[in-house]
């Protein structure tokens, strides 16, 4: 027979023992993502078809890169003003003023789409004019409309139908934001204020795991990225400033405009080292691209460029390209063009300045690159075929693909 002091100790541990179970299970089964960074989560942008993302404001090249990737003349475009508020629908009902600006950037099929109603979202009616839409626009305004208007119903499908195509899908301010899968500054918080984190949070997904801020570094937004990254540790934040935005093409994004887009993912990466250091935890850094800098969205990292693989073209075809001309662009800036070591080379000088001799390479005839594929060199003939100059383009279009920069390898 138990003693009392046994046996009372042995009931008071099975008193406790239901209990004891209890935080050892809740242990257990909480969560991994909510209490650890994720050591390689992926976002993944889609598979065919292309986005353009910006921070608010396109300027022309921005627009030139649209406009090519859905199909130049015979591009039938879709605009969505419905992130606009009822003031600016009510002040342009029939979309007209839109129509003319979109046909000055040179569309000519253009045609409109908008509703708040989600259940006429959802129609064989509404949609009609993205069942043959190259090209999607998506307006700036507040990205919840656009939620609410169209998730979940068929006009979200269709537009996911316009990219498998091989459509592009773009937008700027709002219309960027909801492309991501998290949709930032969704609502306004207690103080009124458009806040990172708000309502409702889910976007439509064109790349998944993903957050985009737009008018990022005009706004001073840059230190608001790292308060959703606390709560949703797997995302990837991407900050667009203005005249700004990157270009999706499936697993890899180019940093295309004037300014920066800022990354947070987690790591480091500076231009000057050419070097991605990863941070230890809590560490709240971003990093900066710029024009032309490439993104791999699967891997989360910098892309390092690898070079095409030039043509091989004798001296005296590059003495061709030569010419003689050593002309003034400006009072300030010049051009030459000089062959050395069996190499066509670029040089600039600006004022007392002479800059580095860049080397570029044969591509194809007329088409030349420099050894960052920074800038491609299109020489122009007169009607007799004699080179009568040239122009420098920071992209080109071949076997239509957009090469704005060399393609990479993952």
């Amino acid at each position: 027979m138990l003693s009392p002091k046994i046996r009372n100790s042995a009931l008071y541990f099975l008193y406790k023992l239901p209990l004891v179970l209890l935080l050892i299970l809740g242990i257990s089964c909480q969560n991994p993502e909510t209490n650890t960074i994720p050591s390689k989560t992926q976002s993944i942008g889609p598979s065919n078809g292309a986005l353009l993302i910006g921070g608010g404001g396109m300027t022309d090249d921005m627009w030139q890169v649209f406009l090519e990737l859905a199909g130049g003349d015979s591009a039938k475009l879709v605009v969505i003003p419905t992130a606009f508020d009822e003031n600016s629908i009510n002040y342009d009902p029939e979309f007209k003023i839109l129509e003319r600006d979109f046909k000055a950037r040179g569309f000519i099929d253009v045609q409109f789409m908008h509703t708040r109603d989600s259940l006429f979202a959802d129609t064989d009616e509404f949609i009609e004019p993205l069942k043959s839409a190259t090209a999607v626009w998506l307006e700036g305004g507040r990205q919840w409309r656009l939620a609410d208007a169209y998730l979940n119903t068929k006009t979200y499908t269709e537009l996911k139908d316009v990219l498998n195509r091989g459509g592009i899908i773009g937008g700027h301010s709002a219309g960027a934001s909801i492309q991501g899968s998290y949709l930032v500054r969704g609502g306004r918080g207690d103080d009124g204020n458009y806040q990172i984190m708000g309502d409702p949070e889910v976007g439509f997904g064109f790349v998944t795991n993903t957050a985009f801020d737009q008018h990022h570094l005009y706004r001073n937004r840059q230190y608001d990225m790292f308060e959703l990254l606390k709560i949703r540790p797997e995302l990837l934040g991407v900050g667009i400033d203005e005249d700004t935005g990157i270009l999706v093409q499936g697993n890899e994004f180019e940093v295309i405009g004037n300014k920066y887009v800022a990354i947070y993912d987690r790591t480091f990466w500076s231009p000057y080292y050419n070097e991605i250091d990863t941070l230890e935890s809590g560490e709240n850094k971003f990093y900066l691209l710029k024009n032309g800098d490439k993104y791999n969205l699967k891997e989360r990292r910098i892309q390092l460029n690898k070079f095409i693989e030039p043509q091989a073209i004798s001296t005296e075809e590059l003495q061709e390209y030569v010419g003689e001309y050593l002309y003034e662009k400006s009072k300030v800036f010049w051009n030459n063009m000089l062959i050395e070591n069996d190499t066509l080379k670029f040089q600039g000088y600006r004022r007392n300045l002479v800059l580095d001799r860049i080397p570029i390479y044969a591509y194809e005839k007329d088409v030349f690159f420099d050894t960052d594929a920074e800038l491609w060199f299109h020489f122009v003939r007169d009607s007799s075929g004699r080179i009568i100059g040239f122009d420098k383009k920071t992209h080109q279009f071949i076997d239509g693909q957009n090469q704005r920069f060399n393609r990479t390898t993952d």
